[in-house]
């Protein structure tokens, strides 16, 4: 067994306890069965997104928050208290997570641009001149098709 889905069965373990739910009442809540329930809190079965998505939506967390610290083996209560212990340096993580932590960094900065775009039209819309609209939305460019 892998140590990451030991920790993440862990962790769906205590989110149950957390809110005093037996294996049965999870296992309805998700649409599965009892034994998977028990197979993921052992650490026996590697989640598919699709499932993780369900265990996220019973538990009413995001799947990030689901997923935060594993890596590190911080449990959820101390990711809850301090979101930071869940995060390492680009030396801890490794090459190819810096390479990630990057393309994250341009990736929002693109957004940043986007958004400062959008800033600027609506300034320009609170302000009711038309030629600052007009030229606001002529600098946009346009979208990409994927």
């Amino acid at each position: 067994m892998k140590p990451e889905l030991i920790l993440l069965g862990k962790r769906v373990h205590d989110l149950r306890v957390e809110r005093a739910w037996s294996r049965e009442q999870l296992a309805v809540l998700c649409s599965f069965h009892v034994t998977y329930i028990g197979q993921v809190e052992r650490g026996e079965k590697n989640l598919s997104f699709e499932n993780l998505m369900k265990f996220s939506r019973a538990f009413d967390v995001t799947v990030s928050a689901l997923l935060a610290g594993l890596e590190t083996g911080t449990s959820i209560g101390d990711v809850k208290r301090d979101p930071t212990k869940a995060l390492r340096t680009a030396k801890d993580i490794g090459a190819s997570s810096a390479f990630q932590a990057r393309a994250l960094v341009k990736r929002l900065m693109a957004q940043r641009t986007g958004m400062d775009r959008t800033i600027a039209l609506l300034a320009g819309a609170i302000s009711s001149d038309p030629i600052r609209i007009r030229k606001a939305r002529s600098s946009q460019p346009k979208p990409r098709r994927r």
